[in-house]
């Protein structure tokens, strides 16, 4: 009788120890900016840039003109002026794609029972969530070739913060132009 109720309370122990350990820190990630470029263009000898029409650019107008703000704003920060009149040295075009819904955090979790026995238990967690990606892209205005790319997908959970996720989207992205010289 004593060696059962030794069990018991070793099992109870571990099931209460492995309640009380502290869950796991979140990591914070940081969405990946991809971008490529030309190796042989000389990015020096850019110093103005005008829009290239897109059909592909947001849906929402009021998104677009945040959007071409932000990408205005990081470009003069990298010395790039907007041409006065006619084209300018780069053609600016973006991409940009959006969607709500849910997305799904799967956890594992074991739980033991009287006797030993272990019980492993799975739940996924539903969070109502907005995703974007956006590509940012400057053509030579000269051959119409693409110098430089980049893009980057994100994910909020506050539909309010889909503004401020843009612009930071837009400054990482920028924010690798120029490239590093080869």
């Amino acid at each position: 009788m004593r060696a059962r109720h030794l069990v018991v309370a070793t099992a109870l122990a571990a099931a209460l120890a492995a309640a009380a350990a502290p869950a796991p820190a979140q990591a914070l990630k940081m969405p990946k900016v991809d971008f490529e470029y030309d190796k042989e263009a000389d990015f020096s000898s850019f110093r103005t840039y005008s829009w290239k029409e897109s059909t592909e650019g947001a849906a929402d107008p009021q998104m677009h003109t945040r959007i071409v703000w932000y990408v205005e704003r990081e470009l003069e920060k990298k010395g790039l002026k907007k041409a006065a009149d006619g084209k300018g040295d780069l053609l600016v075009w973006y991409y940009a794609k959006g969607h709500s819904g849910f997305k799904g955090t799967p956890s594992t979790q074991e739980g033991y029972l009287p006797g030993g026995a272990g019980q492993l238990t799975t739940a996924v967690d539903f969070k109502k969530v907005t995703e974007g990606t956006l590509i940012v892209d400057l053509v030579r205005a000269s051959d119409d070739k693409s110098v430089w790319r980049a893009g980057t997908d994100w994910v909020t959970i506050d539909k309010k913060r889909v503004d401020a996720e843009t612009a930071s989207a837009v400054r990482m992205l920028i924010g690798k132009y120029p490239p590093p010289k080869p």
